[in-house]
């Protein structure tokens, strides 16, 4: 008992250590964007450059204050928002549909589908980049959000999670709601998706991350500035002379939070549930 109690709090020890690395750099963010870039420059490298200056609170918000006020941060964050969620919801759409068919239906090749679908998530998006962007332009969608968010809708490994976890849904549910009558769009809707907020919110929370976090494909696919989300607008506010530290860790701070707040969120959701629950 002792040997395990020791490797149990060696393991304890080395998590902790791990978490406190990987905070480091997310805690300097937020305590940067609350100082001036004198304050930055003074204490970089010191332990106070992660402690908040707590004497001078009134003008936490000032950093950003300019940083709205200078780049226009508000257009850009709607249109984050507004891109995520197009994203978010047409993936949940198309691939839960896509793997719920190939979990219940007999699909032609359906073997061959499976299999296809193993293959393409060895590929990366961005190795097709190039490709996708020629198909774009020649549908006329650059410079739209459509142009920005099909490419991200469908996903072979997304369709590949939804199929695995609606193989695990016992049978004998969509069968007792077949004999009362129940149409495939209803059991889907009304049995299958109540049952599934596990891997709804898990797939949900990876989509919203990708999504958000993009920046290489809006930057290709936008033309206009204004149209650019959080992603690029940081990255051209760390580009713009004057280059304030602290306004662009303003910038990522608030380009961070949803994320933190999404997973905080939907983690109550992200736990084994027994799909079996609905037989009597």
């Amino acid at each position: 008992m002792k040997g395990i109690t020791v490797i149990r709090l060696l393991k304890y020890i080395v998590l902790i250590a791990f978490a406190i690395l990987f905070l480091f750099p997310t805690v300097w963010m937020f305590v940067s964007s609350t100082k001036t870039v004198v304050e930055i420059s003074e204490e970089i490298g010191s332990m106070q450059s992660f402690i908040p200056n707590f004497t001078n609170i009134q003008n936490w918000l000032v950093p950003y204050q300019e940083m709205f006020s200078r780049f226009n941060f508000s257009i850009h964050f709607f249109n984050s928002v507004y891109y995520t969620f197009i994203i978010v919801f047409g993936s949940l759409f198309v691939n839960s549909l896509a793997g719920y068919a190939l979990a219940v239906f007999d699909v032609p090749f359906k073997k061959f589908i499976t299999g296809a679908l193993i293959i393409l998530i060895i590929f990366p998006f961005q190795s097709v980049f190039i490709q996708i962007f020629i198909i774009i332009n020649q549908w006329n969608l650059t410079n739209t959000v459509w142009g920005l968010a099909l490419p991200h809708i469908g996903s072979a490994f997304y369709i590949y999670l939804f199929m695995v976890f609606f193989q695990k849904i016992p049978k004998e549910l969509r069968e007792s709601a077949y004999i009362d009558g129940a149409s495939n769009w209803k059991i889907f809707t009304k049995i299958v998706v109540p049952i599934s907020k596990p891997i709804f919110m898990t797939i949900g929370i990876l989509v919203f991350v990708g999504a958000w976090n993009d920046y290489v494909w809006p930057l290709m696919v936008f033309t206009e500035e204004s149209k650019y989300p959080l992603s690029v607008a940081v990255n051209i506010m760390n580009e713009t002379k004057p280059a304030y530290l602290n306004q662009v860790m303003a910038g990522l701070t608030v380009t961070t939070i949803p994320i933190l707040l999404i997973y905080i969120l939907g983690q109550k959701y992200i736990t084994p549930q027994n799909s079996s629950s609905g037989i009597k």
